[in-house]
Parts: C-alpha cells; sequence; structure tokens
C-alpha cells in the first residue's frame, strides 16, 4: 500500500532552509538622501561661520579686513559647512560614513595609480594652457580679472593655512561629497555611470580649471569604484594638491602684475598645452574605457569589496 505524499510544512520563510531562500538585495539608504537640501544648508552654514570669524577677530588680533585672511575664512567656513552637512545628511538617511569611507583593499598597486596621477596632472596642466589661451582670445576681460585675483604677496601664515586646506580638508571634503555621498546617491537615482559623469563635471565646474578637474574628477571616480574606498581616491587628490602647492611656492611670490605680458605668456604656452594633451588624453581615454563602470554596476556602498578581493571580481588597479 502507497502513503500518500506528504505536504510542504507550514511555517514562516525563515524556516525554510537558508541555502533555499532567494538572496536580497541590501535596502539602500542613498534612496532617502536628499541633496536638495545641499545649497540652502552651505548658504546658512556658511554665513553662520564667517560670522563666528567676525566675531572672534573682535576679541583676537585677527584682522578679518585683511584679502589673505578673508580667503583662509572663507575656505575654512565653506569646508566645514560642507562638512557639517556630510555628516547630518548621512545620520538622516541611515548611512554609514565608516561604510562610505571604505577599506584600502590587500595588495593594492599605489605606483599604478602614481603613474595614473603623473598623467593627469600633465593632462590638467596641458588643458589649462588651452583653456587660458581661448579665454585670452574670446574673453581677455575675465582672464585679466582672473588675474588681478591672485593675492600678490601674501604673509608666511596664510601659505601654511592654504596648504592645510588644500592638502588636508579640501581632499577628505570633497571626496566624501562627490566620490562618496552624491556619487552614491545620483547612482541610486539614475545610473553609476552617469552618476560618475554628473559628479566629475559639477567638481571641474566648481575649480579653476574645469576641463582638467572633471577629468581628473573621472579618474577619483573610477578609483573609488574599482577599490570600493574613499581613501585612495582621498589619497590622489592630496598629492595632487600637494605637488600644485609645492610648484607655486617653488617658483616664488608672483612679481607686480602687468596683465599684457601675463597674456601673451599665456599664449606663448598655447603650443605647449596641445602637445602634453595630445600624449596624455589617449592615456586617460584607454585608463576610463578599460575600466568605465557597466549598465549593471552596482553603487560601491553596497559592494563588499571583501568578496571581491577573494573570488577575484575586483582587481586592483
Amino acid at each position: 500500500m502507497t502513503e500518500p505524499p506528504q505536504s510542504a510544512p507550514a511555517g514562516n520563510p525563515s524556516d525554510t532552509p537558508a541555502e533555499t531562500q532567494p538572496e536580497q538585495e541590501p535596502l539602500n539608504p542613498f534612496e532617502a538622501l536628499r541633496t536638495r537640501t545641499l545649497i540652502p544648508w552651505m548658504i546658512l552654514g556658511g554665513v553662520l561661520l564667517l560670522a563666528a570669524v567676525y566675531l572672534a577677530s573682535l576679541v583676537t588680533p585677527l584682522d578679518p579686513g585683511d584679502p589673505a585672511t578673508e580667503d583662509v575664512a572663507f575656505m575654512l567656513s565653506l569646508f566645514g559647512a560642507l562638512l557639517a552637512w556630510i555628516v547630518w545628511a548621512c545620520r538622516r538617511a541611515g548611512v554609514s560614513l565608516r561604510r562610505l569611507v571604505g577599506r584600502i583593499p590587500a595588495g593594492h598597486n599605489w605606483w599604478t595609480t602614481l603613474g595614473l596621477l603623473i598623467v593627469t596632472m600633465a593632462f590638467s596642466i596641458g588643458s589649462g594652457a588651452i583653456v587660458n589661451y581661448g579665454l585670452a582670445v574670446a574673453a581677455p576681460g575675465v582672464l585679466e580679472f582672473l588675474l588681478e585675483a591672485v593675492e600678490p604677496n601674501p604673509p608666511l601664515a596664510y601659505h601654511v593655512a592654504m596648504a592645510v586646506v588644500a592638502v588636508v580638508l579640501g581632499p577628505v571634503i570633497e571626496e566624501l561629497l562627490f566620490r562618496g555621498v552624491l556619487l552614491n546617491r545620483w547612482a541610486a537615482k539614475w545610473s553609476v555611470a552617469r552618476a560618475v559623469v554628473a559628479t566629475s563635471v559639477a567638481f571641474g565646474i566648481l575649480h579653476g580649471n574645469p576641463v582638467g578637474v572633471t577629468v581628473a574628477g573621472l579618474v577619483m571616480a573610477v578609483l573609488y569604484l574599482r577599490t570600493g574606498t574613499l581613501l585612495v581616491p582621498i589619497a590622489f587628490h592630496a598629492a595632487n594638491n600637494l605637488v600644485a602647492r609645492i610648484l607655486g611656492f617653488m617658483m616664488g611670490p608672483p612679481e607686480p602684475l602687468d596683465v599684457a605680458v601675463e597674456i601673451q605668456g599665456i599664449r606663448d604656452a598655447a603650443l605647449w598645452g596641445v602637445a602634453i594633451v595630445a600624449v596624455t588624453l589617449p592615456v586617460l581615454v584607454w585608463y576610463l574605457r578599460r575600466h568605465w563602470p557597466s549598465r549593471g554596476a552596482r553603487i560601491p556602498y553596497l559592494t563588499d569589496y571583501r568578496e571581491a578581493e577573494t573570488s577575484g571580481i575586483a582587481e586592483n588597479p
């Protein structure tokens, strides 16, 4: 006599063996993060911090009317407001800053990253020379305004303060914002590839050399995607700024401004700029095309790079 078939056991889905349960996609906290609060926060936070600097000048030797002091106070207020917004927005959305920053993968090839830094910096110099030449031809008034905005002979304290801002505060806070918060948020909204482009263009527009800095943003975004940590693009960014500050310091204090001489020098440097771009651009295009995120790429925040290392999915740049 045959036995009747047994019915499936009743109970909760959790009673089902783990190997038979479908793998669920982890929740993405960046879907709840809203970047529209960044601009009003920056305006309010920057004003409050500048007011704090002014109040501090009433009881200290600080002179808020000095141009060098104004520059330092503005940069500190800007980055202070940015950092406050990043911490607030991440906590509000449930984003772990520790997980967002990540850790450097074992065996990361820093020599390759150094070579990429050299090529990127060279391209930035060459593209900057071309952009300046275009301004000298099409909008000399704008170029003259930019040249006159340079502080002629700032004190040593200004150099030290701006070096700290450029080499420490800037790379850390800007990478947290652009490659960290904005890239993951916009990737959750659109796609990883579109987020890489959007954050890099925004990064370039907000700096003095839009073409060179946009390409540098693309490179740092790809480094972040490939390593899963912001520490690599932060180191890349800091090294770039450090070399730029050292080169600027070695050139000595700027001489009294002669706009005609400066513009002529910019025009003479245009051919060098074209030559440098012709050499470095193919290298950068090759690197970006080879490591460009696929259509279905996941955001770094949701990717377990520890498993990727052991399985060979993510190779080090």
